[in-house]
């Protein structure tokens, strides 16, 4: 079948409208688990300090009747501290490009901010889920607040909770400075190492209920109750409803309690994937020492300026709460 000759045809006309929708799908995901969960605290320096201090061990206690006291010598609380870290980001829009008629937004400077807002949120979650030292920074270098991982020592990472060759960092009284663990080599996330950390936290006095890990982690944590892997649900009341096959799970019932397993699609990123962080979140905050917000720069062009900015540590009230297993493969069975 032929088009009739003469017929107007939508290939060779300039005046039909186009057809945009008017919404922006944006398929980024803005969730920050670990900054949602914990808690903030103030902060009033860019060097923020804190202490930490332990119980000694319970010892047999029975005293000689009318007896003298003896004096035993204390041990001093810890100091420790965390720098605080600058995240921005900026923006120009020109006058026109704001005044333009456009699809999906009415304003591309509020478009804009509202995006820049959620990305610095998950640049500040990537800090605090990432291995990385503290640094005081220069006036050349930017402050740097120690990362979860960075701040497990070896008082709570045993040789188990680490790969062949890997070495805890922690807090150096010394330098004041936390520095990052060193990797070890990678092996493959299992029920044994949890159960290890889980019992260390709580040997020490943690009571850990969270376990944050990447999304292939999560996915090898619900292997670990192999016998439970696969099930198929009818009621006797309604035989027809289809079989629903349960391969995932969201809780873990240990011996010390119930933990929540949580992915963070933040723990994507290469070198934080492969730490799986087990939280105790009465231990852990952000602290704020600038609350995001957004600055209006001054106008130097027919165009609008903007920054938004934040400023936060991590604060890691005592590190024993908490512990790391390192280097687990993170993104696939071998990487």
């Amino acid at each position: 079948m032929t088009v009739v000759s003469g017929t107007l045809q939508t290939y060779d006309r300039v005046g039909n409208r186009e057809d945009l929708e008017d919404v922006v799908y944006n398929i980024s995901p803005k969730d920050t688990p670990l900054v949602s969960m914990i808690g903030s605290v103030p902060v009033s320096a860019t060097r923020h300090d804190w202490q930490t201090d332990t119980l000694r061990a319970p010892a047999a206690n029975a005293q000689v009747e009318g007896d003298d006291y003896s004096f035993q010598t204390k041990t001093p609380t810890v100091r420790v501290q965390n720098f605080t870290q600058i995240a921005s980001d900026t923006l120009i829009v020109s006058a026109s490009q704001e005044k333009a008629d456009k699809a999906g937004r009415k304003s591309e400077l509020g478009y804009q901010l509202a995006k820049m807002g959620a990305e610095i949120k998950k640049d500040v979650e990537l800090s605090l889920v990432s291995n990385t030292a503290s640094s005081a920074g220069s006036s050349t270098t930017g402050r740097v607040s120690a990362g979860f991982p960075a701040w497990i020592s070896s008082a709570t990472s045993t040789n188990g909770l680490r790969g062949s060759g890997g070495s805890s960092g922690g807090f150096n009284s010394g330098t004041g400075l936390v520095s990052a663990a060193t990797n070890g080599t990678q092996r493959a996330f299992t029920k044994t190492m949890l159960d290890t950390a889980i019992s260390t936290c709580y040997n020490a006095g943690g009571n850990p209920t969270t376990v944050m890990v990447s999304p292939y982690n999560k996915r090898v944590f619900s292997t670990f109750m192999s016998d439970a892997n696969v099930s198929q649900q009818r009621t006797a009341s309604n035989p027809k409803k289809q079989a629903t096959i349960v391969a995932a799970a969201d809780m873990y019932l240990s011996d010390f309690g119930e933990l929540a397993v949580v992915p963070n699609r933040v723990m994507l990123n290469a070198s934080a994937s492969r730490n799986v962080l087990v939280i105790d979140p009465d231990f852990v905050a952000r602290g704020v020492f600038r609350a995001m917000q957004t600055e209006k720069l001054a106008k130097t062009g027919d165009a609008e300026k903007r920054a938004v900015v934040t400023e936060f540590c991590l604060v890691m009230k005592n590190e024993q709460a908490c512990t790391v297993i390192a280097d687990t493969y993170g993104l696939t069975a071998s990487t």
